[in-house]
């Protein structure tokens, strides 16, 4: 066996905390006074090296080599620390620290040296901050807090100077391993504690790490609650019941630290038992939170307490939530006898609708009337919504009519008296700004109970309001409401079918479309009642639902429009039936008549094989004619950009077309139509791609950036070239000109004279339908 006393240097080649330093000498102490076994029968050896030098220690010298401290290490960790520090006043300051420890320093060679050194840092520490106190208790208040934020490491201020203490959990009364969570927990509570002073507002990060700490050291605490200061318990009650929009798990971790405080018999405050009670009775504990509740009646319940609202408006809430209504109701009686806040009132509607008998929903509608009349101009309109959503959701949609009818009127009409429904009433329109607002507050659900009970009522909604609940649906995305969506889309399609059958054949359509349950059937569906269903099925790629959707449109006699069609155009596109999708345009487009939009192009442009397979380098000629018969169709439709001109990614999905099928002539005319016909020019990026003959720039490699760096110096060399050296030139249009002609002259056919060329030229504008066009713009 050997001892290193080099291993002993590694310890302190850092900067060494106290901690540290008191941990290095336990293990010291802990190594001098070894336990000895009884029946010991070998003999160890002990040796002592020095670089390479290794020498044998007799038992005596071994004990006085483990009794004394190598203070190297020590001492170039103290040269760090000055050698570290910036100014001169600074170096004088550390240098009067290290003045304190005298020759003693120098003269340290045992454990018991080190902690006399040690004691006194500690008071001369203490010094320091007494006179600190003393100073400060003269300072003005703005120079405190401002001291106070510039050294963190002093605890605060108060007003007069006197030292604000951070609740801390003493250290000492624990083991080391204990000591590492308590001093976890200690830097949380410290940090939290400082940020509050400086009123940093708390967030749901720190919460959470000071629950994690606290968690942590809870099995530690348990040996020793007595240990833990009052402060500390305040500290942690006090960021543990923060709001629940910083503390989502407010009411568990508020249930968890009451037991904890139970444990330690630590009294809680008022406002603290009223917390408890609330967050034992949230997590679970029911029957023991109200029996805690009753038992603080004569205390916290009191009328003269300050927690006496507080504490019979949680005795309602639990009593609702138990439904022993009875004890609600005279918690409930205790508050307005006081003059409280009515709206108390709200748990004991929701929980009689909820309970669903029709007794129950007439004690309800009471509780509200109690509360309309209590409440009077101070009926809020968040309020009606509350109690409308209590009776639609319990199935209530007549009293949920009487109270919506209630806030129309602010009370003026009472249905619950009249034995019909008036006519300011019973018609869509008053309907159909009830649905607005279910729609807009996002009760959907609610919504369709209106529109059952305008069936049942014979009142027909208007088509725009259903349909604005579909899309609602449909945003909403869940299996339930798109399945709701599809039902009252299609019941609206099969009225519109029906209506378009009995067309011209002498019946009531009214009385024959009329249910077995004699409601009235959904009204009509519209172009809009299509296009949502379109969109939504091509977006969820349903091509088969899409198909059976035309064959509907069909049916319903619906004249179509781009919308419709464009849809339908990229359903057969994404199903891989291109073909098809040419087919349906041409038949709607040139048949039918129905003018297409600039979307209905680029869903055009995306039926190219060329756009759709792969494709090897060279000329295309089989994909070059059908490529220039698409831009002959969309230079016939010119006019249906006007007057924004062509989107630039269409442009840009063109001459992409062109340049990969090897089309250098028709490239050329067609960028040129773009310009001429349809106000494009490429901006510089677009310029880029189709020097490198790509349709992303990329920048990951460098292979690809140096492509494109070489490709921009190019192309700015060809720019300047064009402005004759001057880059001023190089600005607004004159920049887009120089691009288009650089661009141009890149794509300029090689092939042949120049009268080869120029046949070709006329050969390809007649293919794409611009021969006209373009030589009209030559001669302007």
């Amino acid at each position: 066996m050997s001892i290193l006393p080099g291993s002993i240097d590694d310890a302190v080649t850092q900067k060494p905390s106290r901690f540290e330093l008191q941990q290095y000498i336990d293990r010291i102490k802990s190594l001098r006074n070894p336990k000895k076994d009884g029946n010991e029968s070998f003999s160890v050896r002990f040796f002592e090296q020095d670089n390479n030098k290794r020498t044998e220690l007799s038992g005596e010298a071994f004990g006085a080599s483990l009794n004394e401290v190598d203070t190297s290490g020590l001492k170039e960790a103290l040269l760090e620390i000055k050698d570290d520090i910036g100014g001169k006043d600074e170096k004088e300051a550390f240098q009067d620290v290290v003045d304190q420890l005298g020759p003693e320093w120098q003269n340290m060679k045992t454990a018991n040296d080190l902690e006399r050194i040690i004691a006194k840092l500690d008071a001369y520490n203490a010094a320091i901050d007494e006179e600190i106190d003393k100073t400060g208790a003269d300072l003005p208040k703005e120079l405190l807090e401002r001291l106070d934020s510039e050294l963190p490491g002093l605890p605060g201020f108060g007003s007069l100077g006197s030292r604000i203490m951070i609740p801390q959990i003493p250290e000492k009364p624990w083991t080391i391993n204990q000591r590492k969570k308590i001093a976890r927990l200690n830097t949380a509570l410290s940090k939290t504690s400082r940020d509050h002073r400086r009123d940093v507002k708390l967030t749901a990060k720190t919460v959470q790490g000071v629950f994690k700490a606290y968690h942590s050291a809870r099995l530690s605490l348990a040996h020793g609650w007595s240990h833990v200061p009052l402060e500390v318990w305040n500290l942690l009650w006090k960021i543990f019941s923060a709001d629940e929009s910083v503390n989502i798990h407010r009411l568990s971790h508020i249930a968890l630290l009451s037991r904890d405080m139970s444990e330690a018999n630590v009294t809680l405050n008022p406002a603290q038992q009223l917390l408890t009670i609330e967050a034992v009775f949230v997590d679970g504990w029911e029957s023991k939170a109200i029996e805690n509740w009753r038992r603080c009646l004569s205390t916290l319940g009191n009328e003269n307490a300050e927690t006496f609202q507080e504490f019979w408006e949680l005795g309602v809430r639990m009593y609702c939530r138990t439904g022993d209504l009875e004890e609600a109701q005279r918690a409930i009686n205790k508050l307005i006898q006081k003059q409280s806040d009515p709206r108390i009132l709200m748990p004991l509607i929701r929980t009689w609708s909820e309970l669903g008998t029709e007794e129950a929903h007439g004690k309800a509608w009471a509780a509200y009337r109690q509360l309309r009349e209590l409440l009077g101009d101070d009926m809020k309109l968040a309020d009606y919504d509350q109690v409308i959503s209590y009776f639609l959701t319990t199935h209530q949609t007549e009293n949920a009519l009487y109270a919506f009818v209630d806030m129309m009127s602010d009370g003026k009409i009472d249905l619950k008296k009249q034995k019909y429904m008036p006519s300011v009433v019973a018609n869509k329109f008053f309907f159909g700004k009830w649905l607005k607002r279910l729609i807009g507050a996002g009760d959907l659900n609610g919504a369709h109970s209106v529109v059952d009970f305008m069936g049942q009522k014979g009142i027909e909604p208007a088509p725009i309001q259903l349909n604005g609940l579909i899309a609602a649906w449909q945003r909403a995305g869940g299996v339930e409401d798109l399945e709701k969506a599809d039902q009252m889309a299609w019941g609206m399609i099969e009225t519109r079918i029906r209506f378009v059958k009995s067309r011209g054949k002498d019946m009531d359509l009214q009385s024959e479309l009329l249910q077995k349950d004699d409601t009235l059937p959904l009204p009509r569906a519209t172009l809009e009642t299509f296009s949502l269903l379109a969109e939504n099925y091509r977006v969820r790629d349903l091509h088969d639902r899409l198909l059976m959707l035309w064959e509907a449109f069909r049916e319903a006699d619906m004249k179509a429009d781009s919308f419709i069609i464009n849809q339908l155009l990229e359903s057969y596109i994404q199903a891989g039936q291109s073909k098809e999708a040419v087919n349906l345009y041409l038949t709607l487009v040139s048949e039918k008549g129905i003018e297409p939009d600039p979307y209905t192009f680029s869903a055009l442009w995306k039926t190219l094989a060329v756009n759709r397979l792969h494709v090897t380098a060279g000329f295309v000629p089989d994909q070059a004619e059908p490529t220039r018969a698409m831009f002959a169709e969309t230079v016939k439709f010119r006019h249906v950009f006007q007057p924004d001109g062509m989107d630039g990614q269409l442009a840009r999905k063109i001459l992409h077309t062109f340049r990969r099928i090897k089309d250098n002539t028709g490239f050329v005319v067609a960028l040129s139509t773009l310009r001429d016909a349809f106000g494009f020019m490429p901006p510089e990026t677009l310029v880029l791609e189709l020097i490198l003959e790509t349709t992303k720039l990329q920048w990951d490699s460098p292979i690809y950036r140096r492509r494109l760096m070489t490709a921009k110096r190019d192309l700015d060399r060809g720019l300047l070239s064009w402005a004759d050296g001057d880059a001023s030139r190089l600005k607004g249009q004159h920049r887009a000109e120089a691009l288009f002609e650089y661009l141009q002259k890149r794509y300029w056919p090689t092939e042949g004279d120049d009268a080869l060329r120029r046949k070709m030229f006329k050969e390809a504008a007649e293919q794409m339908g611009v021969y006209d066009v373009l030589r009209k713009g030559a001669k302007e």
